[in-house]
């Protein structure tokens, strides 16, 4: 009886991955758009974004997550640009007929993504760029799962304050969407703070020298220089500022990408002793989900692109994004109103942590992770808080 039982069990166990497998896509296929920068300045960051989203599409139809609907991926050259994110989501839409999108990188390139969706009235989920609102001025189409400005300056001031002894700060951004609400959220924080902004300046992201804006440091006499800068030009302010012997402290919001950015400035940034934000990075720290993700996503990179790879932030919110479609699809469906309705009603846990909408469709910040890193005088990385 024992030994019928016993083999009972195990054709059970058997059966129950292809019963999963038999209802994944029973209800047909759902399309969903996905916008990344293939080319271009930020291609390095869009490559394994393509390879962490697939890895989620193919964990929700082998686990049938979307509750009977398999979900197939079509991939747009956004660019991290507006106007070729513009005009890729709208070939995904009127020629690729995807029914939800996913996407941009760059804040700039989402909120024109933002329009089209409104426009088009096919749901967005924003799923990494960061500047306030792009959800909430978009529209009851767009989603934002990734932290938004606001927050993160929140939290970034509140651990300056406890990591570093200063009273005046010079703040220095790029002239984007989203240089520009880190800037308008810092000053008003450090203000609140009794700190005084001695130097506040904007530059354009295209321009590579940051000499004449560095020079203008030394005569402010800030105790702390905040920066936002993009990957794109981020390692020439950090070998500009190192070269210029400046001794100021420097913080940097969470871009530039970790490891990444060590490989381009290590030396320099080391020597200057950068901390920077992070939401993500490998470590002891992560939790076992976190683990086995980045095992995951390193092994593929190192198939499919030859390359050894450093988890970033950005994979893992690629990777989630696709889940969180998909959750929304199990619980309202791929049309419109239905999903819409379910993505508002999002309460669950992947791999960057626990998400939540609140009542303009950002996230809410409670769940997910945000520490503060430092360039060691060798180039390696350390979790300071």
């Amino acid at each position: 009886m024992k030994n019928h039982l016993a083999a009972l069990a195990a054709v059970l166990l058997l059966a129950a991955p292809s019963a999963a497998l038999a209802q994944a896509g029973s209800k047909g296929a759902v399309k969903v758009g996905v916008l990344l920068p293939l080319t271009g300045n930020t291609a390095w960051a869009g490559k394994t974004n393509r390879i962490a989203a697939a890895i989620a599409a193919e964990e929700v139809n082998a686990q049938d997550l979307a509750g009977g609907y398999k979900i197939e991926l079509v991939f747009g050259d956004s660019q991290c640009e507006p106007r070729p994110a513009h005009d890729q989501a709208e070939r995904l839409i009127s020629q690729e007929k995807v029914q939800l999108l996913i996407g941009e990188w760059c804040s700039s390139a989402s909120v024109a993504v933002a329009q089209v969706a409104n426009d088009e009235k096919v749901p967005l989920l924003v799923n990494i760029s960061t500047a306030d609102q792009i959800a909430g001025d978009a529209g009851p189409y767009a989603f934002q799962s990734s932290m938004q400005n606001r927050y993160s300056q929140q939290r970034e001031a509140a651990l300056l304050e406890k990591d570093f002894k200063f009273e005046s700060v010079a703040i220095i951004v790029e002239n984007n969407d989203f240089g520009l609400t880190f800037r308008k959220n810092m000053v008003a924080l450090m203000q609140k703070a009794g700190k005084k902004v001695v130097l506040d300046v904007t530059q354009d992201r295209n321009d590579t020298n940051w000499y004449a804006t560095i020079t203008r440091i030394p005569p402010a006499k800030p105790d702390l220089v905040i920066v936002s800068i993009s990957a794109v030009q981020a390692a020439n302010f950090v070998k500009q500022y190192a070269e210029a012997g400046i001794a100021t402290p420097l913080f940097s919001d969470y871009p530039p990408p970790p490891r990444i950015f060590e490989r381009q400035v290590g030396a320099q940034a080391g020597r200057i002793g950068l901390v920077r934000a992070a939401f993500f990075v490998k470590s002891e720290t992560n939790t076992p989900a976190q683990k086995e993700f980045v095992a995951k996503l390193e092994a593929r990179a190192k198939a499919e692109l030859n390359e050894a790879h450093d988890v970033t932030y950005w994979d893992v919110a690629s990777h989630d994004a696709v889940r969180l479609v998909a959750d929304a699809i199990k619980r309202g469906g791929p049309q419109a109103a239905g999903y819409l309705k379910a993505m508002a009603a999002t309460k669950i846990d992947l791999v960057l942590g626990r998400y939540e909408f609140d009542d303009q469709r950002g996230a809410k910040p409670d769940g997910l992770n945000f520490v503060f890193i430092h360039t060691k005088p060798d180039g390696s990385i350390e979790v300071v808080q």
